[in-house]
């Protein structure tokens, strides 16, 4: 296992060196009892007596380093212990009918089937949801939450997705509930996906207005940052990349085959040939 934690480590530290993350990967690990729940594991109510939301508690460790668990008492807000199982929410009792009237859609009728279609775990299948920075992590992740500064490090994310799966990076955009939107589907289908911050992490974590959280499964995260890592030097490599706003722009050799191909103007000066292009 201690192996497995350094991979793990090793590829977190080449992700925010290769993309320039402010931030490590987030390990997140949904704890099915407490023999899985770090020892060295902050716990709000029993250690600090406090509670703290979710998202408080992942922004406390990207900063203070430190591994964080939250079980059903210390949490201080509601969607995780929905989307987790923690709580049991059926129609017919009042807690459906509080949740029915606070998802953000004024019809009951969609409110009612966008709720029944929502990823859930299964009831009481976890016992805690556990945080801490993967650079420094000392358990095996289920799912690792990338905080992206900028669009540009989604960009190169989305292009090692597209480089390993052959498909285009699928995700569901909500405008709130990253907390449920962003371990759920992923802890259920072992997909990647995109989530926005909800107004939760931005008016109460400390979120960047800017920032979006990409999930990638434990499994394949390793790949990912190396395939990154591969991609991001590739390009680097590139010649003539930024050449501003100006007419007959040097392009990769590829378009100046397919131009020839289509019998179109194919002469001109070239960005980068297909040897650079790397595979």
């Amino acid at each position: 296992m201690k192996q497995q934690i350094a991979e793990y480590q090793k590829a977190a530290k080449l992700l925010m060196e290769c993309l320039g993350l402010t931030y490590s990967p987030m390990a997140i690990k949904l704890a099915k009892d407490e023999s899985e729940i770090p020892p060295e594991a902050v716990r709000p109510l029993r250690d600090l007596k406090v509670h703290y939301a979710e998202c408080q508690c992942l922004a406390k460790s990207r900063t203070d380093g430190k591994t964080y668990a939250l079980t059903l008492e210390d949490h201080w807000c509601w969607f995780p212990l929905i989307c987790y199982g923690f709580v049991d929410v059926q129609k017919g009792h009042q807690d459906y009918e509080i949740v029915m009237n606070n998802l953000g859609i004024p019809c009951r009728q969609k409110a009612e089937a966008f709720f029944e279609k929502f990823p859930r775990l299964p009831h009481k299948s976890v016992a805690a949801y556990v945080v801490a920075p993967m650079t420094c992590a000392n358990y095996i992740p289920d799912l690792l939450l990338i905080y992206c500064d900028n669009p540009q490090q989604l960009r190169e994310l989305a292009g090692a997705v597209k480089y390993m799966t052959g498909d285009v990076l699928h995700t569901d955009l909500d405008y709130v509930d990253s907390c449920g939107w962003d371990i759920a589907p992923s802890m259920l289908t072992r997909d990647f996906r995109v989530t926005i911050p909800d107004p939760g992490e931005i008016e109460r974590a400390e979120i960047g207005s800017n920032e979006m959280i990409f999930t990638s499964p434990a499994d394949k995260f390793v790949e990912l940052c190396q395939v990154t890592d591969l991609k991001h030097r590739r390009i680097a490599a590139r010649s003539g990349r930024f050449c501003g706003l100006i007419p007959d722009f040097p392009r990769p050799e590829f378009i100046a085959n397919l131009y020839k191909e289509w019998g179109l103007q194919s002469e001109g000066p070239i960005s980068w040939t297909e040897e650079q292009r790397g595979y």
